[in-house]
């Protein structure tokens, strides 16, 4: 190819590479942005589906937002919910990533099992949690019931029906952490331990002091991921709790459900969501800061 020809080749890669582009680009924008930017339209109006509206704009619903105690409960139990459930779900991954990281090799159909939950759609998996929680129902409940043993009904309590949601968000999830976990030590190289055991390094100080270290990307990675996954607990929390007891399980963003179609305050619900959405948007940005810092 003579130097005339390279840049004109090189124009034609790049103007194909935008036409490959535009069906993303155009989905993106009717999928995601424009629905964004009617939700924000929304959160400064003033719609009700009942009331009705005088398009009357302004910032009310946000400056209702500070005042709103029903929103700090939804908060409260929000945070509850993707601290402990993030948490499980990387713990466990992690475990299990490293007990497959060693044999691999010799038994790859590991991988598929504990993958299998993560497939399952969520409201299939609350649907079988549920059934695993109703004592009328629960082959659990059954078992013990052989032996005397009365097990409580975890969804009649508030501590109960958010540890009940978080494991059942734990048991779908964890194989997306465990997954991104394994494939980082498989990209770990085996002279770096090979090089801590020559230096009398035992393997709980290899994995502490040289593995664990080149792993704090992926955790970073796949805690971000999982948050923000976190605060879409809806499905859970619908058919699971319907937000009870009481409101004890009242996320913010069943919380903006509520709101929205239960209240038919649309426009309050948007300012709720908006707000959620500006909230994980900063913690992500500076999680990616803070991810850069540390691999550059």
């Amino acid at each position: 190819m003579t130097s005339k020809s390279q840049p004109r080749a090189t124009a034609e890669l790049e103007r194909g590479y935008r036409n490959m582009l535009l069906p993303a680009v155009f989905a993106v924008g009717i999928f995601a942005i424009v629905p964004l930017a009617g939700m924000l339209a929304l959160s400064f109006s003033d719609y009700h589906l009942i009331r009705g509206t005088n398009w009357d704009f302004g910032f009310k619903n946000f400056v209702r937002l500070a005042s709103d105690k029903r929103l700090m409960g939804s908060v409260y139990a929000m945070s509850v919910l993707s601290f402990f459930g993030v948490l499980t779900q990387v713990l466990i991954g992690a475990a299990i990533a490293v007990g497959l990281s060693k044999i691999v090799g010799k038994w790859r159909l590991g991988r598929v099992l504990f993958l299998l939950p993560y497939a399952v759609p969520h409201v299939a998996v609350a649907l079988i949690w549920l059934s695993l929680f109703t004592p009328t129902l629960s082959p659990v409940n059954a078992f013990f019931d052989l032996f005397g043993i009365t097990v409580p009904s975890f969804l009649t309590t508030q501590n109960g029906a958010l540890l009940a949601i978080v494991m059942a968000d734990t048991w779908t999830n964890f194989p997306f952490t465990m997954l991104i976990i394994l494939a980082a030590l498989q990209g770990i190289s085996p002279d770096l331990e090979e090089a801590a055991a020559l230096d009398g390094a035992t393997r709980v100080q290899s994995f502490f002091y040289v593995t664990l270290p080149l792993l704090i990307p992926a955790f970073l990675m796949v805690t971000l991921f999982r948050f923000i996954d976190s605060l879409k607990h809806f499905p859970m929390i619908f058919v699971m709790t319907k937000g009870g007891p009481g409101r004890s399980t009242q996320a913010t963003n069943y919380y903006a459900y509520i709101q929205t179609f239960q209240n038919s305050n649309v426009a309050y619900g948007a300012a709720i969501a908006v707000t959620l959405f500006i909230v994980a948007a900063f913690i992500s940005f500076y999680v990616a800061r803070l991810n850069q810092r540390i691999t550059s």
